[in-house]
C-alpha cells in the first residue's frame, strides 16, 4: 500500500503554459482583423454619407467666337495699335508753366484742368478792366440824370410858352440841352458796353492760361515741366514747348494694318477678325474691321485697314505691334453633333481648363457625376480658351474644379450656374 502511494505521478501533470500562449495569439489576430473590417465599413459609410462638393458649370460654345459658326483664317497682316482719339494738349496763349497736375498713366475727364500758366498779368488786367467798367457805369448814371433833368426843363418851358409867358429862345435852349444830354447818355452807354467787352476778353484770356483736357482719356506722356515756356506755336531751337501732355482715349484703340492690294478684296467692313499682340503671344482679342481706307499706297502697293477691338482691354496699349487674323465664316454651323477632333472650334471659359498629369483637361458634368476629358488647346480669346479637339460644344464643364476631384465623383451643381 505504501509503495503505491509513493509512485511518481509527475508525468501526469498538464502543461498549461503553451496552451495559454496559443490562445492569446489567435485572440489578438482575430481582434485586429475585426477592427480592420469595422474601420473599412466606417470609411465606406462616411464616404457614402459625405456631401458631394458644389461646383459651378458653364456650357461649351461651339463655333469659336462666331457664336455657332466655324470660322477660318483667310488673311493675316501686321500693324500697330493706334487710338482713334489722341491729342497733344497745349495752351491757347504763350507763357511759363506754373503748375502741372497730372502724370503719365493718370486719367482725365473732359474739361479737367491739366496745368496752369503764370497768369498774374492777366489777373491784373482783369482788375483794371473791372475798374474801368465801374467808371463807365458811373458815367452812364450821370448822363441819365442829366437827360432826365433836361427832359423836365424842356417840358416846363413848353408849358410856359403855351401860357404865353415865356420866350421862344428859352424853349429852344432847353430843347438843345436835352439833345446834348441824350447824346452824352448814348456815348456813356457805348463806353460801358466797350468796358464790359474788354473785361469779358480779359477773363477769357485768363481762362486760356488754364490748360484743360479736350476729352476723357489717359495721359500718355508729359511734354513739359513746371517752369518751361509753353506756346501754341513753339519756336525753333527747342526753347519753348508746344504741348504740356499727350493724351488718348484708350477705349478707342484700334489696329492699323497694311494689306497687300492683291488681297484687299478679301477684306470688307464689319468682317470678324482676331488680334494677337506681340506682347501677349497666344492671346487673341476679338475684333472687327471698321474701315478699309479708300486709297492705296502706290509706293508699297498696300491698302490701309483699320480694325476695332470688340471690347476694351487694359493690356492693349498704343503703339504695340501685332498681327491681325481676318476670319471667314464657314457655310455650316458647328452643332452639337460634331465629333471630338472633327476640327470644329469650341470655346470654354479659361477657368474650366485644368491640368492632369501634365495634359490639359476639362471636367464634364453628366447625371451628377464628373468625368475628365483631355482636350487640345488653341489659345485664349479674351477670358475664354479655344478648344481644337476633345469637345463638340454644348457640354457642361466645371469652372475652377477642386484638385481632389476624381473621375466618377458625384457633385452638386450650384443652382443658377448655367
Amino acid at each position: 500500500m505504501s509503495s503505491t502511494k509513493t509512485a511518481d505521478i509527475s508525468s501526469l501533470r498538464i502543461d498549461r503554459t503553451n496552451k495559454r500562449g496559443g490562445r492569446g495569439l489567435f485572440f489578438w489576430v482575430g481582434l485586429i482583423v475585426v477592427l480592420g473590417l469595422v474601420g473599412a465599413v466606417a470609411v465606406q459609410l462616411a464616404m457614402s454619407l459625405r456631401k458631394p462638393p458644389e461646383v459651378r458649370v458653364a456650357l461649351a460654345e461651339a463655333g469659336g467666337i462666331a457664336g455657332g459658326v466655324v470660322r477660318s483664317e483667310i488673311l493675316t497682316a501686321n500693324g500697330y495699335v493706334v487710338p482713334r482719339l489722341k491729342a497733344s494738349v497745349s495752351s491757347e496763349v504763350g507763357g511759363r508753366l506754373a503748375a502741372l497736375y497730372v502724370e503719365e498713366g493718370d486719367t482725365a475727364s473732359a474739361g479737367q484742368v491739366l496745368g496752369v500758366l503764370r497768369n498774374d498779368d492777366f489777373k491784373a488786367q482783369i482788375r483794371g478792366d473791372e475798374a474801368r467798367l465801374e467808371t463807365a457805369r458811373a458815367k452812364v448814371a450821370r448822363a441819365k440824370a442829366e437827360r432826365d433833368r433836361a427832359v423836365i426843363e424842356l417840358r416846363r418851358q413848353k408849358e410856359i410858352i403855351e401860357k404865353g409867358l415865356g420866350a421862344q429862345t428859352t424853349l429852344d435852349d432847353a430843347s438843345s440841352r436835352m439833345d446834348v444830354a441824350v447824346a452824352e447818355l448814348g456815348a456813356a452807354e457805348a463806353g460801358s458796353r466797350e468796358a464790359t467787352a474788354t473785361l469779358q476778353m480779359a477773363r477769357e484770356n485768363l481762362q486760356k492760361t488754364f490748360i484743360k483736357a479736350p476729352f476723357d482719356g489717359t495721359i500718355l506722356r508729359k511734354e513739359a515741366e513746371v517752369g518751361e515756356i509753353v506756346s501754341p506755336l513753339p519756336a525753333n531751337g527747342g526753347l519753348t514747348r508746344g504741348a504740356i501732355v499727350t493724351m488718348a482715349d484708350l477705349k478707342s484703340s484700334e489696329m492699323i494694318v497694311d494689306v497687300n492690294e492683291g488681297y484687299v478684296a478679301r477684306v470688307h467692313e464689319k468682317q470678324p477678325a482676331e488680334v494677337e499682340l506681340d506682347a501677349y503671344q497666344g492671346v487673341r482679342f476679338p475684333a472687327r474691321v471698321r474701315q478699309v481706307v479708300p486709297t492705296a499706297d502706290r509706293q508699297k502697293a498696300t491698302v490701309q485697314v483699320k480694325v476695332s477691338f470688340d471690347k476694351p482691354d487694359p493690356r492693349i496699349l498704343p503703339e504695340m505691334g501685332g498681327k491681325v487674323y481676318f476670319l471667314n465664316a464657314g457655310d455650316g454651323t458647328a452643332g452639337g453633333g460634331a465629333a471630338p477632333g472633327s476640327g470644329a472650334i469650341v470655346l470654354v471659359p479659361t477657368a474650366a481648363v485644368a491640368q492632369r498629369e501634365g495634359r490639359p483637361i476639362v471636367w464634364l458634368v453628366k447625371d451628377g457625376r464628373v468625368a475628365a476629358r483631355p482636350v487640345e488647346l488653341l489659345g485664349p480669346v479674351g477670358d475664354k480658351t479655344r478648344i481644337g479637339a476633345g469637345l463638340a460644344g454644348g457640354e457642361s464643364v466645371v469652372l475652377g474644379a477642386p484638385e481632389t476631384l476624381k473621375d466618377g465623383d458625384r457633385v452638386t451643381v450650384v443652382e443658377g450656374a448655367l
